[in-house]
């Protein structure tokens, strides 16, 4: 069990946001020349040599590409839902498209108690599968993900579902600001690199781990009813 103490952490996260604010504020400052970096579409978090893969848009300066095997690669699109009573479950899968789940994630601020349940669920789903998937990727995904592996299912004949063709989210700001607190739970629940000390967690390590995240992308700073419901998550969390 993780003997941290709630008031502590929660000021160390609190900390971390007040560093990436000035961390913000001083990139600002920089002189890109306008000049694009060379980056691929996905980067490894909070390193190139993560497990854990971002596909939420380039960061601010230029990172080696992290390189997904696709055979030992689970992919789970994060769809952020303001209405949960909506959708009938928070976990989608489909046979036909293997090692992908569409996670529907509900509003931190709308309904915290359904945030704070689901974020379980999602490392209680997981493990089993990193048995056989060695690397995880996090993409944005949208409503159109859950309908239609919802449609597909619905059919008697099974009419298998595809991805491809949909539309990517134009909102990557607000993407990065969902998929930035499911990365930071995820490498504080999992060995995904040799960065975090799963099993010796300290405030300063999550407080670290965020702070290498926002560094990344100073625009996705979580809200803080997002950072309020991972920090209690890791700090009830018994089994690792």
């Amino acid at each position: 069990m993780l003997s941290l103490d709630r008031d502590e952490l929660e000021n160390g996260l609190e900390e971390a946001k007040s560093r990436s604010d000035n961390l913000i504020a001083d990139l600002g400052k920089l002189d890109l020349d306008g000049q694009p970096s060379p980056l691929a579409a996905v980067v490894g978090a909070p390193g190139p040599s993560s497990r854990l893969g971002l596909d939420i848009g380039q960061p601010i300066s230029p990172v080696q590409s992290w390189l997904a095997d696709p055979s030992s690669t689970l992919t789970i699109y994060i769809v952020g839902i303001e209405k949960a009573q909506l959708y009938p479950d928070i976990i989608y899968s489909h046979s036909s498209i293997p090692d992908t789940i569409v996670f529907a994630l509900p509003s931190p601020k709308i309904d915290s108690w359904a945030y704070k349940d689901a974020l379980r669920r999602l490392v209680t789903t997981i493990r089993p599968l990193l048995e056989t998937s060695t690397r995880i990727l996090l993409k944005p995904g949208s409503t159109n993900h859950i309908d239609l592996i919802i449609k597909s299912a619905d059919k008697d004949d099974s009419l298998s579902p595809t991805f491809e063709g949909l539309p990517r989210l134009v909102d990557q700001e607000g993407s990065r600001k969902t998929i930035i607190p499911i990365a930071l739970l995820l490498l504080c629940s999992f060995s995904l690199n040799n960065v975090v000390q799963v099993d010796a967690l300290t405030k300063g390590g999550i407080s670290n781990v965020l702070l290498s995240l926002v560094a990344l992308w100073p625009d996705s700073n979580p809200p803080r009813a997002a950072l309020k419901r991972v920090n209690e998550v890791l700090l009830g969390r018994v089994d690792r």
